[in-house]
């Protein structure tokens, strides 16, 4: 059997508009295409489905048009593109964070959730809201019954930062495994991000998976080619045939830590 290749890239665009011409390109080389910061107001989400005519889309705006007139640019928003002719089915899985967006993707034996998150800013007094989004993750994956997950996005996340060292005991806590840490290692200079401010490189955006998700996996690189953000985006590559088949898993008990469910005393213990 022939190895079918399923290739996902994560992008912080930085402004879907102005980086369409990019997002198009990313298109052509991947079956799944996950979008932070794409800058979208509510109204305007029907725009990424002229992107590309090969490929259907969802996406979530971070701003409330609810409150007024809205001053300045818009901010955050997620999005996911799907190529149309590689999966069967794709329903939206419900969110209540406007940082994540989900989607349960079947083609004509596999089934999978796939996701794009855009975290918080690495600072303190945003911690409570960064493990709430965890907390949410974890809640997608153990509600929906799919043994292939692949959660891509920008995680503001560098991996010796606070955040980064959150995020790395969430996967510990989750049999989640953080992908392009693990193939590209700590020690390979990797980054993800220039800051246009100070010009300091980091390693924010990842792609974290489950254990059947990673037996896939062939290929994780770094688009270092890609210069219409302050990011850049990766790439992964997974043979599809090693996938697991859908399955039906019913009454299943999880065992597991519940993230962002912590209080104040917790959240300082942890960072003793």
């Amino acid at each position: 059997m022939h190895n079918r290749t399923l290739t996902l890239i994560s992008f912080n665009c930085k402004s879907m508009k102005r980086s369409v011409e990019c997002i198009k390109s990313l298109c052509e080389r991947a079956d799944i295409v996950a979008l932070q910061e794409t800058w979208l107001l509510p109204h305007d989400i029907h725009i990424l489905g002229s992107i590309h005519d090969d490929f259907g889309y969802s996406g979530k705006s971070a701003v409330d048009t609810s409150v007024g007139i809205l001053h300045g640019r818009p901010f955050g928003g997620v999005a996911i593109l799907w190529r149309k002719s590689v999966f069967r089915s794709v329903s939206v899985i419900k969110c209540e964070s406007s940082r994540i967006i989900a989607i349960n993707a079947e083609t004509s034996d596999k089934q999978m959730v796939i996701m794009s998150v855009y975290m918080p800013t690495d600072d303190s007094e945003n911690l409570t809201e960064f493990t709430h989004c965890l907390g949410e993750i974890c809640a997608i994956v153990e509600n929906n019954d799919s043994q292939t997950v692949f959660i891509l996005g920008d995680y503001n996340a560098h991996p010796d930062g606070q955040f980064g060292k959150e995020l790395l005991h969430f996967c510990t806590e989750q049999q989640l495994i953080c992908a392009d840490i693990e193939k590209l290692g700590l020690n390979s200079d990797s980054y993800t991000f220039i800051s246009d401010a100070h010009g300091t490189k980091s390693w924010l955006d990842h792609i974290l998976v489950t254990q059947a998700s990673w037996k896939s996996i062939t290929e994780i690189n770094i688009l270092y080619d890609i210069y219409w953000s302050d990011h850049f985006p990766i790439q992964i590559k997974c043979n599809i045939n090693i996938l697991q088949s859908k399955i039906a898993i019913n009454g299943r008990h999880c065992n597991k830590i519940l993230w962002g469910i912590r209080d104040y005393e917790q959240i300082q213990l942890y960072n003793i």
